[in-house]
């Protein structure tokens, strides 16, 4: 809950300031790359190792972002996370950053979980629906998972549109015991 809650007040902080700044999809993508480059790699040990003095890890932060050609908002931003020891929130707070700006420009994401891949055409259709469902433009990503025998389950805006064929066949197992 505290990492929420922490990782969204820092995630509307750094948007807010993108939109000073006017950069909120380039800030967003800079923030990406980071993230990309610091997930499950020995820079994420590193910056959060205690035992390195803070000084050394800050120079770390430093060459990396220079790397990545990151702007000085975004420096700054990881500087202040490493200073706060909030650096392992980063994951959460560009999740969070990137729902702000999807908000903000009127699109929202969607799974679709099937018992395979989707064809393309398929893809479209359903962000299609999706899209006239929502109101929004639909960013659709796809998993698979095949216990699901067949038909989809769609996760939109918070809510579950099970329509698989395991739960069809759950629902009329539990029909059968009440004796319907």
């Amino acid at each position: 809950m505290i990492e929420g809650s922490l990782s969204r007040r820092y995630a509307k902080a750094l948007f807010e300031l993108a939109l000073e700044e006017h950069g909120e999809d380039e800030i967003g993508q800079e923030l990406e790359r980071f993230v990309a480059a610091y997930v499950g790699s020995a820079l994420q040990t590193v910056l959060n190792n205690p035992a390195f003095p803070l000084g050394s890890r800050k120079n770390v932060v430093v060459e990396v972002s220079r790397a990545l050609q990151t702007s000085p908002v975004v420096l700054h931003f990881l500087s202040l996370l490493l200073e706060r020891d909030r650096l392992t929130f980063l994951p959460s707070i560009a999740s969070g950053y990137r729902r702000l700006l999807d908000e903000k420009k009127g699109r929202v994401e969607a799974q679709v979980v099937s018992p395979g891949p989707l064809e393309a055409a398929m893809l479209d259709r359903l962000r299609e629906a999706l899209s006239k469902v929502s109101g929004k433009e639909v960013i659709l990503q796809q998993e698979s998972e095949p216990g699901l025998i067949g038909g989809l389950v769609i996760q939109l805006e918070g809510k579950v549109y099970d329509a698989s064929v395991r739960t069809q066949i759950e629902k009329m197992k539990e029909r059968i015991e009440r004796g319907y």
